[in-house]
C-alpha cells in the first residue's frame, strides 16, 4: 500500500498490515527512520528543557522528601567507611589548617560566628550585635583599672588596700559589714 510520509511527504510503500494498525491506533507513517526521529522532537531550547526540568525536581524533591532522606542514608550506611574518611581528612588537615591561618578566612568567620551567636536572640538579634559593639567600644576606651572597679572584680590584696585607706575613696568597691 502506498502512503506519503506524515513529516516531509514524500510516498513510501509499506504493507497492509503495517497501515492498517496505524490507522486503528491513531498513529502517523514516516518514510524512514530519520523522519520518525525528526517528528518525535519538541524543537526546545536547551534553556527551556533546563528549566523544566528544574521545576520537575524541585516538585519531585517535595513531594518524596522521606523517601529520598531514607534512600541516601541507605546508600551512606551501604558505602561509608570511617577508615577511608579519616585517612582522607588527616591528609586535607594540613591544607586546611594553612586555609583558616589566612586573614579573610579569619575575618570572615569571625563575621559569620558572630551573626550565629546573635540567632539565639531570634528579633532581637540586631539589639544584641548593637550592645556587643558597644561594649566593645567601651572598654577600648577605659584601662584595665576602670574595668575593675566598674564590674567589682578586685584581687584580695586589692581589697586590703583599698580597706586600709579607709572610706576616702568611696566609689570603689568595699566588702559590706553588714
Amino acid at each position: 500500500m502506498k502512503i506519503s510520509c506524515a513529516r516531509c511527504g514524500k510516498p513510501r510503500e509499506l504493507r497492509n498490515g503495517h497501515v492498517n494498525r496505524a490507522k486503528k491506533h491513531g498513529l502517523n507513517l514516516y518514510c524512514g527512520r530519520k523522519c520518525a526521529g525528526l517528528a518525535r522532537r519538541k524543537n526546545k531550547t536547551r534553556q527551556q528543557k533546563v528549566l523544566e526540568k528544574r521545576t520537575y525536581d524541585i516538585e519531585y524533591r517535595k513531594k518524596n522528601q522521606s523517601e529520598l532522606k531514607k534512600k541516601k542514608a541507605h546508600y551512606h550506611k551501604k558505602t561509608y567507611d570511617p577508615e577511608v574518611a579519616r585517612k582522607k581528612r588527616k591528609k586535607r588537615a594540613k591544607a586546611h589548617a594553612e586555609y583558616c591561618r589566612r586573614p579573610e578566612y579569619k575575618k570572615w568567620k569571625e563575621e559569620y560566628d558572630r551573626k550565629r551567636r546573635a540567632k539565639q536572640y531570634g528579633p532581637y538579634a540586631d539589639a544584641y550585635l548593637i550592645m556587643v559593639d558597644l561594649n566593645k567600644e567601651i572598654k577600648s576606651r577605659s584601662n584595665k583599672y576602670e574595668i575593675h572597679i566598674q564590674n567589682k572584680t578586685f584581687g584580695k590584696a586589692q581589697k586590703r588596700d583599698l580597706e586600709a585607706q579607709g572610706p576616702k575613696r568611696s566609689y570603689y568597691y568595699t566588702p559590706s559589714n553588714s
